[in-house]
């Protein structure tokens, strides 16, 4: 999410980019959500026919070969979580950004973490999405993280302190780590390949997912984290995500020629009567890349959990899928829960009611009972900078409670202003035991 200052505390907001009416992705504290933004990006070798009528998968992805070499390694191990992330029928969820929390003065971080773990205390979430990357210029990539790593600067071991905090004092059943699988901004001695865009709208800063060396430094950040960090599950950032002018470095145009494609003339024509399709391919690249990632994690803890952030756009129209290389067909087939942005005001819609039975009707046709769908909702208006009421976010829980709803959550939550209200949102939460 893009997140800009308010009265001193940084406040999210989403980012986005593409061809049709542009939008803003989020970005927390320090981190970020996109605005509605397309992004473009795949690397792949050779492609097998469509899975469906909706999907494609590429075989031989490099991925598939980094996977198989660290499997050679893996050492299970035991988990200190609560094992009943697969478990939970209802999931209610703060979504907690860690660059509210840091400070450079440490007895005023104490007491941040003091005022979150009493939050947390009062609203009694069951789950919890923490943030674990840094941000602080806000510009929805991560240019450091809160543990320790070997590419990646580390801000402080903030993360790993929380995580005890909320685990000792709290009741929370699942804690997913909210990272970013290619929006990584490497300190600039290792000289990598980036996402390349040929539009004037420009997105996250991206590492391209096409360059083998860029996917394995990614898997040796996320094992960097798992190795000193117990967690139920992974929240995948919402940079998985190529627009329609990306990827044009020259390992994804090589790729691209590998699928059949002439990529360098079709990034260069949104409108193109192939995109569509090319699109396709670019979605599996990366949600492949992400299952990758998710099987080397799940080679040392098997019972982790994975959800992806997904635009609304993305998941209400299928023919956006050219603007994000994102749908819902992918995102079902390749990861746990799809956490969708449902977020009326960064999407401008008008019926903000419509708005939600909408998202509701397209996550049904491949999520029926919505056991794998999380809405995300937001309680600030970053169009206006203003907070969105309790009475709103209220109400718009039981709305998608009477809809069927299992999981939702809501970002970012405001320790330092103590929005939304911790005790109306406790009963809220509460109705869905």
């Amino acid at each position: 999410m893009r997140c800009t200052y308010l009265n001193n505390q940084p406040t999210k907001r989403p980012i986005a980019v593409h061809s049709p009416p542009a939008i803003t992705p989020f970005k927390s504290g320090t981190s970020v959500l996109f605005q509605r933004w397309s992004l473009t990006a795949a690397l792949g070798f050779i492609l097998s026919g469509c899975a469906n009528a909706d999907t494609v998968h590429i075989q031989q992805h490099p991925i598939d070969a980094l996977a198989q070499q660290y499997a050679k390694t893996a050492h299970r191990q035991p988990s200190e979580g609560s094992n009943t992330a697969s478990k939970l029928k209802n999931m209610r969820i703060m979504h907690i950004d860690l660059d509210y929390i840091y400070d450079q003065d440490q007895a005023q971080q104490t007491r941040n973490i003091q005022a979150l773990i009493q939050r947390i205390q009062v609203i009694q979430p069951n789950s919890v999405f923490l943030q674990a990357f840094a941000d602080p210029d806000a510009n929805g990539s991560a240019d450091a993280v809160y543990f320790p790593n070997r590419h990646i600067p580390m801000r402080e071991g903030l993360f790993q302190r929380v995580l005890q905090q909320i685990r000792q004092s709290t009741e929370v059943d699942a804690v997913y780590a909210w990272l970013p699988l290619i929006a990584w901004e490497f300190p600039e001695q290792y000289k990598l390949r980036y996402v390349q865009n040929r539009g004037e709208k420009k997105g996250y800063i991206r590492i391209s997912p096409f360059d083998v060396k860029n996917q394995r430094y990614t898997a040796e950040i996320f094992l960097d984290f798992i190795q000193h960090n117990q967690v139920d599950g992974i929240l995948y950032h919402d940079d998985i995500t190529l627009s329609d002018f990306e990827d044009a470095s020259a390992p994804a145009l090589q790729a691209y020629q590998q699928w059949g494609f002439e990529g360098a003339s079709l990034i260069a024509q949104p409108k193109h009567p192939q995109q569509l399709k090319f699109a396709q391919h670019k979605t599996a690249y990366l949600d492949q890349f992400a299952a990758g990632i998710s099987d080397i994690l799940k080679q040392r803890q098997p019972n982790l959990r994975f959800a992806r952030n997904m635009y609304a756009e993305a998941a209400l129209n299928p023919a956006s899928e050219k603007w994000f290389s994102q749908s819902n067909a992918s995102t079902y087939r390749h990861y746990d829960y799809n956490a969708i942005m449902a977020m009326p005001y960064m999407e401008k819609a008008d019926d903000h009611r419509q708005f939600y039975l909408n998202l509701i009707q397209q996550a049904k046709k491949y999520d029926p009972n919505l056991s794998r769908t999380i809405f995300e909702l937001q309680v600030t208006d970053w169009n206006h900078q203003n907070k969105i009421s309790d009475e709103e976010l209220i109400a718009t829980i039981a709305l998608l409670e009477q809809q069927g709803v299992q999981h939702i959550g809501y970002y970012p939550d405001d320790f330092a202003e103590g929005h939304p209200n911790a005790q109306r949102l406790k009963t809220a939460f509460a109705q869905a035991e």
